[in-house]
């Protein structure tokens, strides 16, 4: 995180002469409530009912990233990379080994995504973008030394906001915005239960959309016109 802060703050020097061509770097809080990937968890936790702790819901997705914006009277282009992240915890006494059990569960999702804004007034902003999400879980367990992956795949889904933009004549400058992203398809998470409940049956197929709503703040760099 220090290094896309450090980053940002060059560029906000870099391009303050270029107020139509801008950096931005955001700030992601978003709620969720992903069923399928949820299931899957219940699934881990009821087949070891010694476990003292069980992994917990994934209501929260929050993250980072950097974008590139491009504006021109009241329209604006605009590329942006972002992660989204959250983590949960399991442990016990596995009664098959008399010894302690902790597993970490780490979820990521990567966007990449290109989008279009729309500017009302120079307040009031609407935008839109078309994404390609990746979403990959890696695990650590006790007695393992090192983190591997259990699940990473893609899918496409879309991302729409308005935006409250602070007007400002100073090196940066602030857009608030309300999101909410929904997918145009479903990441298959079939793999995630084979591996976390080898020995369960599965009569249904586990797959998730992530639709996600939330917050967004974005610094961008360079005066408001």
């Amino acid at each position: 995180m220090r290094f896309f802060l450090s980053l940002y703050f060059v560029f906000c020097f870099a391009f303050t002469s270029q107020a139509q061509f801008n950096l931005g770097v955001n700030i992601t809080s978003g709620r969720t409530s992903p069923s399928g990937l949820d299931n899957i968890l219940d699934r881990f936790n009821e087949d070891r009912p010694w476990l003292q702790t069980g992994f917990s819901e994934v209501d929260w997705l929050n993250g980072y990233g950097l974008g590139l914006r491009y504006k021109f009277d009241r329209i604006a282009l605009d590329f942006k990379w972002e992660n989204q992240i959250n983590r949960t915890s399991a442990s016990g006494t596995d009664p098959n080994t008399n010894s302690g059990f902790e597993q970490t569960l780490f979820f990521k999702i990567s966007t990449f995504g290109f989008g279009i804004e729309s500017f009302l007034t120079d307040q009031i902003s609407l935008h839109g973008n078309f994404e390609f999400n990746r979403f990959r879980v890696r695990t650590e367990v006790t007695n393992l030394d090192d983190r591997f992956d259990l699940l990473n795949n893609w899918s496409t889904g879309s991302t729409f906001s308005i935006g409250y933009n602070f007007v400002s004549r100073g090196l940066v400058h602030i857009s608030i915005r309300p999101y909410l992203t929904v997918g145009w398809d479903e990441h298959p998470l079939n793999d995630l239960d084979d591996s976390l409940n080898p020995d369960l049956p599965r009569t249904d197929s586990f797959n998730e959309e992530f639709l996600n709503y939330g917050l967004k703040v974005i610094f961008y760099n360079g005066p408001w016109y």
